[in-house]
């Protein structure tokens, strides 16, 4: 069993990862940010960041992606995966192009070896995807409530146009079931039981398939 958790930043994206996991009993793929990335801080930080280091935070996550598949395949079992690699390629790198912070050649090396990662046997396509949104003002508010540094000065426009690339890429999504979750409708550590809703949600997408603790497939 394979289920994605997908979302622009500031959705609670692994806050939710690590509540399905713990009900289900899922292993975590988690996105690499923090100390594990450091490409994050210069990116959103530095003058021109943005421009200046776009190549190498997208292959830094697609690198990343590719170790979290190795992993998977490697255990088996059943996975929760914390951001996908379809939004690292089709909003991340895709936007980063179209707004001219990727060069075409830049874009062409990095769709080259998002192509091989695909071709990946552990790369399948999750049994659901769990899509999280809301208001632009929600994420913004979120976004400046958790306070990391190399996210809070970045100018709301940018955030703004990350969330309008979302809001066009998940109806054209067609590689697997989504099930779309307005963020506000849940608080995951102020009240664990408003997950119980989104539980019954997935539990009914997959057919009652989902694995229970010690039951991986």
């Amino acid at each position: 069993m394979f289920l994605a958790v997908a979302g622009m930043v500031g959705t609670g994206k692994t806050t939710l990862t690590r509540a399905l996991a713990a009900r289900f009993g899922l292993q975590t793929a988690l996105e690499s940010v923090d100390d594990d990335n450091p490409w994050l801080a210069p990116y959103y930080g530095e003058p021109d960041g943005l421009r200046r280091h776009a190549l190498p935070l997208q292959l830094h996550f697609l690198a990343s992606r590719f170790a979290a598949v190795r992993r998977m395949r490697a255990r088996g079992g059943s996975w929760i995966l914390d951001r996908t690699w379809y939004e690292d390629a089709e909003i991340f790198a895709r936007g980063a192009r179209d707004e001219g912070r990727l060069s075409d050649v830049e874009y062409d090396l990095y769709q080259r070896l998002y192509a091989e990662l695909l071709t990946s046997p552990a790369a399948r396509p999750p049994k659901l995807l769990v899509y999280l949104t809301a208001p632009v003002p929600e994420i913004l508010a979120r976004i400046a409530r958790r306070g990391r540094e190399k996210e809070k000065d970045t100018v709301p426009e940018y955030w703004m146009a990350l969330h309008a690339r979302y809001a066009r890429w998940i109806p054209t999504f067609r590689r697997a079931p989504v099930l779309t979750v307005d963020v506000r409708d849940y608080d995951v550590v102020g009240d664990p039981g408003s997950l119980d809703p989104i539980v019954k949600q997935v539990e009914q997408r997959l057919d009652g398939r989902v694995p229970q603790p010690s039951l991986f497939d």
